[in-house]
């Protein structure tokens, strides 16, 4: 069980910089808890690798608890660092502020995706059990989302709850696993207007959407928790609530959403957006999919459609196991 005195105390003591914290009473049973409680809730002390140790005195009826988090920095490039990162989260919060909830978390998934790479050489040596190599731990931090531009799927996640946060929107993280067997994965869990919501700022960027290649997926902007399961695993330990809302899922706030296929709902989806970079239709099953992909590709009716017909001559196409159809269309 957490201890709300000792969370403050070493909230208070890590917000500032502390490289120990000591407690003149015993809290050895809950501090390495009540830490993890802030590294969970707090992303905005980059500088915390997540690694802490603790010791505990007593002398007499005096009982000392003292922990030492991990920081791989000292404090001259700790405090460059933490004046960069202030400067980038009132650039991100202000970039993204807008009058709508929907339209808030959209603006900081956009410009999330817009300012970083992913990282794959830190995410190699992370894979590979390096936790010595400050660069690559770095990776993980809201830090190297929003200063660095280059990040792994825990910066991603944990810049999402910076900006979230500066902005009002409720938002924490989930740890889990990815279904294709590459190793362990972070998101997001957001909160949209009373309703909870996983969403993966990571894959919807364009490295690994499967969606056309080039621009931003939103494949997982706003997803319940059946449509996540579908890719991703969610750990015993993440205290995910269970997310059934699809009022601010991305494609269904658009309107690009449809229940089966039919070609004229289909030519109106496509009609709405030509002139889009990409056009998407999202479907809820496979097999909804799979005729829409035969009927407008296969047999090429999407070019019975007049106005596509008269603009375009080809197309790229390429669907994701969400059930979302992504369409470039080539100009004549």
């Amino acid at each position: 069980m957490k201890n709300d005195k000792t969370i403050g105390e070493l909230l208070e003591k890590l917000s500032q910089g502390a490289r120990e914290v000591t407690f003149d009473y015993d809290c050895s049973d809950t501090v390495m808890q009540d830490f993890q409680t802030i590294m969970a809730e707090h992303p905005e002390l980059f500088w915390l690798t997540g690694s802490c140790r603790y010791g505990k005195s007593v002398r007499g009826n005096e009982v000392r608890v003292t922990l030492v988090p991990e920081i791989m920095i000292d404090d001259e490039e700790l405090n460059r660092r933490r004046k960069a990162f202030d400067r980038a989260v009132d650039a991100f919060v202000s970039a993204c502020r807008s009058d709508s909830e929907f339209e808030t978390v959209l603006k900081i998934h956009d410009a999330i995706i817009d300012k970083t790479e992913y990282n794959f050489a830190s995410a190699n040596a992370l894979s590979a059990g390096v936790r010595n190599d400050e660069a690559a731990v770095r990776g993980m931090s809201a830090y190297a989302c929003l200063v660095d531009g280059h990040a792994v799927c825990s910066g991603y996640a944990k810049a999402f709850q910076v900006i979230a946060s500066k902005l009002g929107i409720r938002a924490g993280r989930v740890h889990g696993i990815k279904l294709d067997g590459s190793g362990p994965h972070e998101w997001n869990i957001v909160t949209v207007n009373g309703q909870p919501y996983h969403l993966d700022v990571t894959w919807d960027d364009p490295v690994f959407a499967k969606g056309v290649q080039g621009f931003r997926s939103y494949d997982y902007f706003c997803v319940t928790t059946e449509e996540i399961l579908r890719t991703h695993g969610i750990d015993r330990d993440s205290d995910a609530p269970l997310c059934t809302a699809t009022e601010s899922n991305y494609f269904v706030k658009k309107g690009w959403c449809l229940d089966w296929y039919e070609f004229e709902k289909a030519a109106d989806v496509i009609r709405s957006q030509l002139g889009s970079d990409t056009v998407y239709l999202k479907f809820p099953d496979k097999a909804a999919l799979d005729e829409a992909a035969e009927d407008l590709f296969k047999k090429q009716r999407v070019f019975e459609i007049r106005e596509v017909l008269e603009k375009y001559n080809s197309l790229q196409t390429s669907t994701t196991v969400n059930g979302t159809l992504a369409i470039r269309f080539l100009k004549k």
